[in-house]
């Protein structure tokens, strides 16, 4: 069972990010708080599909019509691994990683 527990400024998501959670996650999500500088963790996702990054973009989309600032931390290793299959985990603001170019 998926779940996010609000911290703080922090959202801490725990479970699968996949298409059978995605609606759960969403609804959560719409019912919490969104601070104006949220970190959202992901340290506890275990599985995830195609579907986790629509349900990240759905939370940079309402971080910026909120004026928030939104950053990605702990992503798992499938979850970057989907990101860069799809070229877009430049669009993925995350903090606590170094890049290197």
């Amino acid at each position: 069972m998926a779940q996010i527990q609000q911290q703080g400024s922090r959202w801490l998501i725990s479970g699968d990010m996949t298409i059978n959670q995605v609606d759960v996650l969403l609804a959560e999500s719409k019912a919490l708080q969104m601070p104006a500088a949220l970190e959202v963790d992901l340290a506890q996702v275990v599985e995830v599909d195609t579907v986790a990054l629509s349900l990240i973009f759905e939370w940079l989309r309402h971080a910026a019509a909120n004026k928030a600032n939104i950053k990605l931390v702990n992503l798992p290793a499938n979850l970057v691994s989907l990101a860069t299959l799809y070229g877009v985990l430049e669009l993925i603001p995350q903090s606590g990683v170094s890049h290197s170019h």
